[in-house]
């Protein structure tokens, strides 16, 4: 390593905006913004990237749609079984990553018979 002696360098650019790549996560800085820390930590971990899928593909579904000239879309049988098949998609993969999430059973246990 080079030792650095005598006056120090002018007009020294710091980096204001880059990235950092830890392998499993990418940190994001801005810090004309945001000079204490990163902005946007994103984690590239396989078992939630399904979950995520599924959130956001529900999330667009719920988001109404609009037609060319500005009115609103409406919601069809169609279109309301499909929110409904992707919301069942989601809390199922959720309870299967998150168990003690799962709601607990109320009301009777069933008769025996």
């Amino acid at each position: 390593m080079k030792e650095n002696r005598g006056r120090p360098k002018e007009n020294v650019e710091k980096k204001m905006i880059f990235t950092v790549d830890y392998g499993d996560s990418k940190w994001h800085y801005n810090l004309n913004k945001h000079p204490r820390g990163p902005y946007l930590v994103e984690h590239f971990d396989p078992t939630y990237d399904k979950l995520e899928k599924l959130y956001y593909k529900l999330e667009k579904l719920k988001e109404p749609k609009y037609h060319e000239n500005g009115r609103k879309q409406r919601i069809t049988k169609d279109s309301k079984k499909k929110m409904e098949l992707a919301e069942k998609k989601y809390w199922t993969e959720h309870y299967r990553l998150f168990p003690s999430e799962r709601p607990k059973r109320r009301g009777r246990k069933p008769a025996r018979g």
